[in-house]
């Protein structure tokens, strides 16, 4: 028994002993390099030598260089290699391997070593100060310029405060970020790179103008069009300053009673006539005075106004309460043919006061003043679903039956231009008539088909007549009656009742 426990006590020291020596052995091996189980910045590098390592870490981190961008979307590629960047992991390197006992591997292969080590960076600071000053962003001061701009929100000045780079904060930028070994540099995100400069001292006039540019298109108005509303601001009212482009065209205007713009300007808060070619100055083809005053066109203005108008008529009225949005129409009662109802000119008046007074900019709401011959109607209670339509500016005819277009036809209304408009407003049809004559002073005529409407005006047939529609009524119009193509007015003469509503308008 004693010889078995002899036995297996000098096998066991023989495996201790042997396994010293092979750990022994092992350490003596790692003398030259990394212990087992060492990991530095994802490398493998147990048994390798610092240089080793260094090499292989070099290849898996490559660096190219930066890319750096301007606040203005300008990019610069600062390559790593015009810079004579080197990079080494060596003095990492060689201090994690002396710090490192090769005859204590065993303790490492429980620690499972994994260390991230950023390499000793260097680079010419001179050269990345060459590379970058030769970026477009680096500009003269002296070249700087602001300028007034056109813009869907009205007259700006552009460039007045300018962001100015720095160039030598931006080379200590990109020299610090390259030692970092930075890919991206956004100097949008560095405060101390760039300095305002304000350019306005460089250019007085400019500024000048457009300061009295600016109080000039300060309007803020909102017109009410029966719900609907249109802005006059800065956008639309900068459309009343003249230009270089308008100035020749302003030169021929004559003063007319259609249009009491017409010839008048304001400048520096007078009416006045536009002056001559020699005693004005165009800047940034802005026209203004001698003073650097920009001059306004008081045809603008009415055009402006005159527009609005054109674009809410009866017309769009009665497409507004065929859609449901307002039961209000408003008729102008003339029957001169002229189908405004709204008083634009005392509106225009409102206006050029306002800026000769210099009291724009605060918000307004109004609405536009009517015509004196404006009638206002609802046509719910006038018209109701079903009725005959007669847009005599457009010389149609439309029957609507509940809401919708039944019908429609060109026609002839009444000779403005003698004196015979037909009548405007809202009339039932209060008789028809079949094969009869129509009587005036100076004419006897035979229709087919008769639709009174009032008095002696009505909607009938008028062989006479080879075309109809277009502008036929202003010199070869009615005596006020409603002509119509035979085929088109039969039809609408058998549907039609007694009592039907005719809304007659221009």
């Amino acid at each position: 028994m004693k010889k078995v426990f002899k036995r297996a006590f000098i096998g066991v020291t023989a495996i201790i002993v042997l396994l010293a020596a092979l750990y022994f052995a092992l350490g003596l091996y790692y003398m030259g390099g990394f212990p087992c189980f060492t990991w530095i910045n994802g490398i493998y590098c147990t048994g390798k030598s610092v240089s080793e390592v260094n090499a292989e870490l070099l290849e898996s981190s490559p660096y190219d260089g930066i890319a750096v961008m301007d606040k203005s979307g300008a990019r610069l590629f600062v390559s790593a290699r015009d810079t004579d960047l080197t990079m080494d992991y060596r003095g990492a390197l060689t201090e994690v391997f002396e710090n490192m006992d090769p005859l204590k591997w065993g303790i490492y292969v429980f620690k499972n070593l994994t260390c991230e080590y950023e390499p000793d960076v260097a680079l010419s600071k001179d050269k990345v100060a060459e590379l970058v000053s030769d970026w477009e962003i680096f500009i003269d001061p002296s070249d700087l310029k602001c300028s007034i701009e056109k813009t869907a929100d009205g007259y700006v000045l552009e460039n007045a405060f300018i962001s100015l780079p720095e160039k030598e904060k931006i080379v200590d930028k990109v020299y610090e970020s390259m030692l970092k070994r930075q890919s991206v540099l956004d100097l949008a995100e560095c405060e101390d790179c760039y300095k305002e400069l304000d350019v306005r001292s460089s250019d007085r006039d400019k500024v000048e103008v457009f300061t009295k540019l600016d109080g000039l298109q300060n309007f803020n108005i909102t017109y009410d069009l029966e719900g609907v509303k249109v802005s006059l601001d800065k956008g639309k009212a900068s459309g009343f300053i003249l230009t270089q482009r308008d100035y020749d065209a302003a030169l021929e205007e004559k003063t007319s009673k259609n249009n009491p713009g017409l010839g008048h300007f304001i400048i520096a808060g007078e009416e006045k006539e536009l002056p001559a070619e020699e005693d004005i100055k165009i800047v940034e083809g802005i026209v203004t005075d001698a003073e650097y005053n920009p001059i306004v066109s008081e045809s603008k203005i009415y055009d402006f106004l005159k527009n609005i108008a054109d674009s809410h008529d009866t017309s769009w009225m009665m497409d507004e309460y065929r859609k449901g949005v307002s039961n209000t129409i408003i008729v102008n009662s003339s029957s001169k043919g002229d189908g405004s109802i709204f008083d634009i000119k005392s509106e225009f008046e409102y206006l050029r006061d306002q800026m000769m007074a210099g009291t724009l900019g605060m918000p307004q709401e109004k609405s536009l003043a009517l015509s004196e011959n404006a009638v206002v109607y609802d046509a719910n209670e006038k018209l109701g679903k079903t009725y005959i339509e007669v847009d005599m500016g457009k010389q149609m005819l439309y029957y609507y039956v509940d809401g919708e277009l039944n019908m429609d036809m060109p026609v002839v209304t009444g000779n403005v231009n003698r004196s015979r408009g037909t009548p405007t407003g809202i009339y039932p049809v209060y008789n028809k008539r079949y094969h009869t004559y129509l009587r005036g002073v100076d004419y006897v005529s035979y229709v087919n088909y008769w639709l009174g409407v009032n008095k002696g005006v009505g909607i009938h047939d008028a062989n006479w007549r080879s075309k109809f529609g277009e502008e036929i009524y202003k010199s070869d119009g009615s005596h006020g009656c409603i002509n119509c193509p035979y085929d088109s007015v039969e039809v609408l003469w058998d549907v039609v009742d007694i009592g039907t509503p005719v809304i007659l308008y221009y």
